[in-house]
């Protein structure tokens, strides 16, 4: 446990009483009390209104579930209720991926917005994916100040003139607390905003920002951000002045092990002051809680707090359980029309399916591919980041299609050189441990992947495997007819070496229907063959394998 810097004995007890801890580390610091703030914090809860069951599905009832912004409403209610010195923040990606959303779209998230206290939220790249159009739709209509003061729309973008603003300033036990906004400057790549958006630096506008409220007398400053945990401890080293990140996009989960870090991580400006970084999970499954006490001159000296994991048993937010009952209703015929039946026991669902094999990624490519085989494909490719839940045992409906495959990606056939899906597969595994939302689920190929080497080097080989299951090696100077869907062949996720491909005349269907499909030929579903993401992390330099080129 640290402690604060010059805190006399008396008032040092009395942190650690109240369970608090960190150290001030800005020359301007002093060891006198200043405010104590409470920040409630939420990130990508993508429309998770009666949480996730015990398989981390969306649940679309509220019953044998835990999480849900149910809870997380009725959670928040309780800890403003008698006290002044709390904000509720959320860092984006409300919109997106449950059968709720796909379903209802942004008006159910504007409505419910009403029932659950948020201050202020930023832009996450889900919030795009309708395009720029819906969007500004979405930002005249929501009761939630929206703060993203790096979106800088141009003429011709519908989000010009919109109201979004760069920050907010509260007034706290008399005390001025600046919260600025950075939205998701990925979403021209990562979602549907049109060529008009554009972002600025976020550590420039940062600054600038900085600057701007310390003109005004705040000296307390909080950055509400949907840009990812590396990136908001990177900005947390390089910007002077904020004093606390609440993040969201990477679903990072701060905390116990396993976690990604803890809670909070505490990384240091350029002149050596704290600044916490908080983020809590995905899917309204926890509510983060961060208590910061400040110097008199606005330094952290002392913080406590965690991710609150939203049990079963935990209230439910009555406004909130008459929201789920009438979306709910919304629902009715697409969960009743069986398609399919399953019994597999395999990894599956988001988390697993941008780690390696996953059953939701393997049924969609190998249905891609048994789609387009009559029209030339050899290859099917789906980036992880495209399954949005898992396959659940038992009866398999239109509705659970459309919670898996929520965006309404169309599956399309181009034509690439072997150098192309060579470099798609290692785009697919740059990212931290060679897993992420980019990593592409495969049918017709497999490929090795070793996370212990460089970023670009990883892949260590890539095998085509024909209808019989015989393989041979992926050529770079071969081409190859590949079924994938539209967002990856338009450059989506990053993927710019995809959009060069041929294109090669096909039916393009929806990729849900052509899962429906596949679904409703092959059920009772047999296990498919897995061993496509061979994971080969073998030290660095060992000798046993070198990458493809």
């Amino acid at each position: 446990m640290k402690t604060a810097c010059g805190l006399s004995g008396v008032a040092l007890a009395l942190f650690l009483a109240a369970g608090l801890y960190g150290c001030a580390g800005k020359g301007a610091g002093s060891g006198e009390e200043g405010l104590e703030l409470v920040l409630l914090h939420s990130n990508d809860t993508h429309a998770c209104l009666a949480g996730v069951d015990r398989y981390g599905n969306a649940s679309l009832d509220g019953k044998e579930s835990r999480g849900g912004l149910g809870r997380m409403a009725a959670a928040m209610k309780a800890k403003l209720a008698g006290r002044d010195n709390v904000l509720v923040l959320d860092a984006g990606d409300q919109f997106q991926g449950t059968l709720f959303y796909s379903v209802n779209k942004w008006p159910m998230i504007a409505e419910v917005e009403r029932a659950v206290p948020w201050d202020a939220m930023t832009l996450g790249n889900h919030e795009f994916d309708e395009g720029c159009a819906e969007l500004a739709r979405f930002l005249e209509k929501t009761p939630v100040p929206v703060l993203a003061a790096n979106l800088e729309p141009q003429e011709g973008c519908p989000l010009a003139g919109v109201p979004v603003r760069a920050r907010l300033v509260r007034n706290v036990r008399g005390e001025k607390v600046g919260v600025v906004g950075l939205a998701n400057d990925e979403a021209a790549t990562l979602a549907g905003a049109c060529p008009q958006t554009r972002f600025a630096d976020a550590a420039a506008t940062l600054k600038k920002q900085v600057r701007e409220l310390e003109a005004e007398g705040v000296k307390h400053i909080v950055a509400v951000t949907h840009l990812g945990l590396p990136a908001d401890r990177a900005l947390a080293r390089e910007v002077d002045g904020v004093d606390v990140i609440v993040g969201g996009h990477t679903h990072s989960h701060l905390g116990p092990a396993p976690s990604d870090g803890p809670y909070p991580i505490v990384e240091h400006s350029p002149d050596g002051s704290p600044v916490l970084v908080v983020t809590a999970g995905r899917s309204a499954q926890h509510l983060g809680e961060l208590t910061v006490r400040f110097d008199a001159a606005g330094v952290p000296a002392a913080w406590s707090g965690g991710a609150l994991p939203l049990t079963a048993d935990m209230p439910v937010d009555a406004d909130m359980a008459a929201q789920v009952d009438r979306w709910a209703a919304t629902l009715e015929n697409l969960r009743g029309e069986v398609v399919g039946f399953q019994n597999l026991s395999l990894p599956d669902g988001m988390e697993a399916c941008r780690e390696g094999d996953c059953l939701g990624g393997m049924v969609t490519v190998d249905a891609m591919l048994e789609f387009s085989r009559p029209f030339g494909a050899v290859v099917a490719l789906c980036n992880g980041g495209a399954i949005r839940a898992a396959l659940p045992a038992g009866k398999l409906t239109r509705g659970d299609v459309l919670s898996v495959h929520p965006f309404g990606n169309v599956n399309v056939l181009r034509e690439y050189g072997g150098r192309e899906l060579l470099a798609a597969l290692e785009h697919g595994v740059e990212q931290e441990g060679a897993k992420g939302p980019r990593i592409l689920q495969a049918a017709g190929l497999r490929y090795g992947v070793d996370a212990t080497r460089p970023a670009g080097e990883r892949v260590l080989f890539a095998e085509i495997v024909d209808e019989s299951g015989m393989t041979r090696p992926l050529e770079p100077d071969g081409r190859y007819v590949v079924a994938l869907a539209d967002y990856l062949a338009g450059g989506g996720d990053g993927y710019a070496m995809l959009e060069r491909g041929r294109e090669v005349p096909s039916p393009e269907a929806l990729v849900a229907d052509v899962v429906e499909g596949y679904l409703r030929a092959h059920s009772p579903l047999k296990k498919p063959q897995d061993g496509r993401i061979v994971r080969m992390d073998a030290p660095a330099g060992s000798g046993q394998a070198t990458p493809v080129h």
